[in-house]
């Protein structure tokens, strides 16, 4: 049984292949049961790797890979892990934890500016379940998806309209916070311009990457 999902796979072979072989550091929120741990020391034979989780496995990978117990959106625990572990910031940071909007986002605000280093890559995983009306932030899609329903919004009946126009989107749990990310994209030069008085230290992305279930990042060099 594969690690991740194949696509996933796929999309990390080549978004990681310049570090593949290099001195770099990679934490992991949200490990399981260790596998994906054993995979980036393989894949991966010179990078430092910590796994961070609620409930870490008993697990001895060996020198380059330390498991720490602990909550992703615990700051201090996080700026400790840096240090200790890192202390040049991380290359690349992957959040496989909750699955959750808000916890993500807070993981973000205290990992991306601070920890992650300039031209660092940052993964979001899963943020499919803004989708589960099961899910704990999730909520069932209305509407249809498809080609003939991309222009249909009741606030706009024709071209003439005059007033901001809302496009229908789902913007539900992990899916919101993936939409709420163009906006950080934007806010690097397009909003700096038109309303510099609504930006306010946005996370500073060169690149956002979406996929179905995964979100790539790129920090500026």
């Amino acid at each position: 049984m594969a690690v991740k999902p194949t696509p996933y796979l796929e999309i990390y072979e080549r978004v990681l292949a310049p570090l593949r072989f290099r001195r770099c550091a990679l934490l992991e929120l949200g490990v399981w049961d260790g596998d994906s741990l054993i995979m980036w020391r393989r894949g991966m034979p010179r990078a430092t790797i910590v796994g961070v989780d609620l409930q870490p496995p008993d697990l001895d990978l060996g020198h380059r890979v330390k498991i720490v117990g602990g909550d992703q959106t615990d700051g201090a625990l996080l700026r400790r892990i840096r240090d200790e572990h890192a202390p040049g910031g991380f290359d690349v940071i992957i959040d496989d934890a909750s699955h959750l909007g808000v916890t993500t986002a807070r993981s973000l605000q205290r990992l991306y500016r601070e920890h992650l280093r300039p031209g660092g890559i940052y993964c979001i995983e899963d943020w499919g379940t803004g989708y589960l009306p099961t899910w704990a932030d999730g909520a069932e899609l209305t509407g249809l998806v498809g080609s003939d329903e991309l222009d249909r919004t009741p606030s706009a009946q024709d071209l003439d309209h005059s007033g901001p126009v809302h496009l229908p989107s789902h913007d539900v749990g992990m899916v919101g916070l993936v939409k709420r990310l163009v906006d950080h994209v934007a806010a690097g030069a397009t909003l700096a311009y038109l309303a510099p008085e609504h930006v306010a230290e946005p996370l500073e992305i060169a690149t956002m990457e979406v996929y179905d279930g995964l979100v790539v990042l790129r920090k500026p060099r």
